[in-house]
Protein backbone atom coordinates (compact mmCIF):
# COMPACT_ATOMS: atom_id res chain seq x y z
CA UNK A 1 0.00 0.00 0.00
CA UNK A 2 1.16 2.94 -1.01
CA UNK A 3 1.73 6.39 1.67
CA UNK A 4 -1.00 7.82 -0.14
CA UNK A 5 -3.38 5.16 0.27
CA UNK A 6 -1.96 4.72 3.96
CA UNK A 7 -2.47 8.24 4.25
CA UNK A 8 -5.98 8.99 2.80
CA UNK A 9 -7.13 5.48 5.59
CA UNK A 10 -5.82 6.83 8.42
CA UNK A 11 -7.59 10.27 7.67
CA UNK A 12 -11.06 7.91 7.15
CA UNK A 13 -10.57 6.39 10.50
CA UNK A 14 -9.96 9.56 11.77
CA UNK A 15 -13.48 11.02 10.84
CA UNK A 16 -14.92 8.02 11.32
CA UNK A 17 -13.82 8.08 14.97
CA UNK A 18 -14.57 12.04 15.05
CA UNK A 19 -18.41 10.78 14.10
CA UNK A 20 -18.49 8.52 16.94
CA UNK A 21 -17.01 10.44 19.51
CA UNK A 22 -19.52 13.41 18.61
CA UNK A 23 -22.72 10.82 18.48
CA UNK A 24 -21.84 9.44 21.74
CA UNK A 25 -24.41 9.44 24.27
CA UNK A 26 -27.19 10.82 21.54
CA UNK A 27 -30.42 9.39 20.91
CA UNK A 28 -30.61 7.53 17.64
CA UNK A 29 -34.05 6.34 16.45
CA UNK A 30 -32.35 3.52 14.30
CA UNK A 31 -30.81 2.04 17.15
CA UNK A 32 -33.71 2.34 19.84
CA UNK A 33 -36.93 0.42 20.29
CA UNK A 34 -39.63 -0.15 22.37
CA UNK A 35 -42.33 -2.60 22.27
CA UNK A 36 -45.38 -2.90 23.94
CA UNK A 37 -45.79 -6.66 25.91
CA UNK A 38 -49.78 -7.28 24.63
CA UNK A 39 -51.21 -5.33 22.44
CA UNK A 40 -55.36 -4.52 23.28
CA UNK A 41 -57.53 -1.76 24.89
CA UNK A 42 -56.60 0.67 27.95
CA UNK A 43 -59.35 2.62 29.63
CA UNK A 44 -57.93 5.96 30.47
CA UNK A 45 -59.91 8.47 32.33
CA UNK A 46 -58.90 11.75 34.14
CA UNK A 47 -58.94 10.30 37.30
CA UNK A 48 -57.41 7.34 36.59
CA UNK A 49 -58.56 3.90 34.95
CA UNK A 50 -56.81 1.02 33.68
CA UNK A 51 -52.65 0.97 34.40
CA UNK A 52 -49.88 -0.05 31.68
CA UNK A 53 -50.50 -3.50 33.12
CA UNK A 54 -53.76 -4.35 34.38
CA UNK A 55 -55.87 -5.75 33.93
CA UNK A 56 -53.89 -6.23 30.33
CA UNK A 57 -50.00 -6.49 30.30
CA UNK A 58 -49.60 -3.42 28.33
CA UNK A 59 -46.11 -2.84 29.84
CA UNK A 60 -43.85 -0.97 27.53
CA UNK A 61 -40.33 -1.61 27.49
CA UNK A 62 -37.93 0.83 25.94
CA UNK A 63 -34.40 0.97 24.75
CA UNK A 64 -32.36 3.98 24.51
CA UNK A 65 -28.91 3.76 22.52
CA UNK A 66 -26.68 6.11 20.07
CA UNK A 67 -25.31 5.37 16.77
CA UNK A 68 -22.69 2.98 18.14
CA UNK A 69 -25.47 0.78 19.87
CA UNK A 70 -24.61 2.04 23.13
CA UNK A 71 -26.86 3.02 26.13
CA UNK A 72 -28.16 6.55 26.25
CA UNK A 73 -28.20 7.72 30.01
CA UNK A 74 -31.88 9.81 29.67
CA UNK A 75 -33.57 11.31 32.86
CA UNK A 76 -37.62 9.98 33.16
CA UNK A 77 -39.39 12.94 32.13
CA UNK A 78 -37.12 13.24 28.60
CA UNK A 79 -39.29 9.96 27.58
CA UNK A 80 -42.98 10.24 27.00
CA UNK A 81 -45.93 8.63 25.05
CA UNK A 82 -48.45 10.50 22.96
CA UNK A 83 -50.86 10.27 20.46
CA UNK A 84 -52.69 12.94 18.36
CA UNK A 85 -55.97 11.21 19.56
CA UNK A 86 -55.41 11.22 23.24
CA UNK A 87 -55.79 14.38 25.56
CA UNK A 88 -53.62 13.24 28.46
CA UNK A 89 -54.03 15.43 32.31
CA UNK A 90 -51.13 17.77 32.30
CA UNK A 91 -47.84 16.63 32.52
CA UNK A 92 -48.72 13.57 30.21
CA UNK A 93 -47.12 10.10 30.60
CA UNK A 94 -43.77 10.25 31.20
CA UNK A 95 -41.12 6.81 31.43
CA UNK A 96 -40.74 5.46 35.16
CA UNK A 97 -37.00 5.61 35.57
CA UNK A 98 -34.19 7.43 34.42
CA UNK A 99 -32.47 5.06 31.69
CA UNK A 100 -29.22 5.28 34.27
CA UNK A 101 -27.14 2.45 35.99
CA UNK A 102 -28.02 -0.35 36.91
CA UNK A 103 -30.07 -0.72 33.93
CA UNK A 104 -28.41 1.82 31.19
CA UNK A 105 -31.03 2.78 28.07
CA UNK A 106 -33.68 0.64 29.81
CA UNK A 107 -36.62 2.11 30.95
CA UNK A 108 -40.82 1.03 31.40
CA UNK A 109 -44.03 2.42 31.70
CA UNK A 110 -46.06 0.60 33.93
CA UNK A 111 -48.03 3.38 35.16
CA UNK A 112 -51.66 4.82 34.96
CA UNK A 113 -51.87 7.03 32.60
CA UNK A 114 -54.65 9.79 33.15
CA UNK A 115 -56.90 11.57 30.69
CA UNK A 116 -59.55 11.45 27.81
CA UNK A 117 -59.93 11.26 24.26
CA UNK A 118 -60.56 14.11 21.95
CA UNK A 119 -64.42 14.68 20.59
CA UNK A 120 -64.51 12.37 17.77
CA UNK A 121 -62.19 10.07 18.21
CA UNK A 122 -61.45 6.84 16.34
CA UNK A 123 -60.36 4.65 19.33
CA UNK A 124 -59.56 1.18 17.41
CA UNK A 125 -56.02 0.64 16.15
CA UNK A 126 -54.24 4.31 17.94
CA UNK A 127 -50.78 4.36 17.38
CA UNK A 128 -49.10 5.25 20.99
CA UNK A 129 -45.39 7.01 20.06
CA UNK A 130 -42.78 6.73 22.46
CA UNK A 131 -40.76 9.94 22.17
CA UNK A 132 -36.76 10.21 23.87
CA UNK A 133 -35.75 13.35 23.86
CA UNK A 134 -37.67 14.27 20.96
CA UNK A 135 -36.83 11.42 18.73
CA UNK A 136 -39.59 9.06 17.68
CA UNK A 137 -38.64 6.06 18.23
CA UNK A 138 -41.47 4.06 18.01
CA UNK A 139 -45.04 3.57 17.40
CA UNK A 140 -47.35 1.07 18.94
CA UNK A 141 -50.48 -0.10 18.63
CA UNK A 142 -52.12 -0.01 21.65
CA UNK A 143 -56.01 0.45 21.74
CA UNK A 144 -57.89 3.41 24.11
CA UNK A 145 -61.01 4.33 25.34
CA UNK A 146 -62.35 7.00 28.08
CA UNK A 147 -65.54 8.08 30.00
CA UNK A 148 -63.99 11.42 29.32
CA UNK A 149 -64.70 11.32 25.75
CA UNK A 150 -64.56 15.21 25.06
CA UNK A 151 -61.12 15.21 25.92
CA UNK A 152 -62.20 18.11 28.82
CA UNK A 153 -60.26 16.51 32.06
CA UNK A 154 -63.21 15.76 33.69
CA UNK A 155 -66.26 13.10 32.90
CA UNK A 156 -69.41 15.42 32.97
CA UNK A 157 -72.87 15.65 31.27
CA UNK A 158 -70.91 16.70 28.20
CA UNK A 159 -69.35 13.14 28.28
CA UNK A 160 -72.96 12.11 29.11
CA UNK A 161 -74.51 13.53 25.73
CA UNK A 162 -71.48 12.34 23.88
CA UNK A 163 -71.87 8.90 25.76
CA UNK A 164 -75.66 8.76 24.39
CA UNK A 165 -75.06 9.06 21.28
CA UNK A 166 -73.37 5.84 21.37
CA UNK A 167 -75.86 3.89 23.29
CA UNK A 168 -77.21 1.01 21.65
CA UNK A 169 -74.49 1.42 18.79
CA UNK A 170 -71.38 0.85 18.01
CA UNK A 171 -68.42 2.83 19.30
CA UNK A 172 -65.11 1.85 20.11
CA UNK A 173 -64.20 4.89 22.41
CA UNK A 174 -67.48 4.01 24.54
CA UNK A 175 -66.88 -0.29 24.65
CA UNK A 176 -65.56 -0.07 28.57
CA UNK A 177 -66.20 -3.90 28.59
CA UNK A 178 -64.79 -4.55 24.94
CA UNK A 179 -67.66 -6.66 23.93
CA UNK A 180 -67.92 -7.95 20.61
CA UNK A 181 -70.53 -7.33 17.76
CA UNK A 182 -73.14 -5.46 17.60
CA UNK A 183 -74.18 -3.45 19.19
CA UNK A 184 -71.36 -2.93 21.16
CA UNK A 185 -72.12 0.00 23.20
CA UNK A 186 -74.83 -1.37 25.58
CA UNK A 187 -76.30 -1.00 29.27
CA UNK A 188 -73.13 -2.73 30.73
CA UNK A 189 -70.84 0.01 29.39
CA UNK A 190 -73.49 2.37 30.73
CA UNK A 191 -72.68 0.87 34.49
CA UNK A 192 -68.97 1.76 33.96
CA UNK A 193 -69.73 4.80 32.37
CA UNK A 194 -71.64 5.91 35.84
CA UNK A 195 -68.78 4.92 37.68
CA UNK A 196 -66.84 7.47 36.76
CA UNK A 197 -69.98 9.95 36.30
CA UNK A 198 -68.41 13.93 38.40
CA UNK A 199 -66.21 11.77 40.11
CA UNK A 200 -63.28 11.67 37.57
CA UNK A 201 -61.05 14.69 37.03
CA UNK A 202 -57.44 15.07 36.38
CA UNK A 203 -55.10 15.90 39.19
Amino acid sequence: MTSRKVLALMAALAILAVNSIANAGIVDPANSSAQVATTGIMTIAPGGADSFVIPANHRIDVYVNDSGNNPVEIIASDIWADDPLIVWCPGGVIADSSTFAPDPGHTTFTGTPRGGVSTGAECANISMNVIAVGNEIASLTLSVNSPDLNGSGTVTVADFGLFAGYFQGNGNCANYNESVGAPNVTVADFGIFAGFFNVSNCP
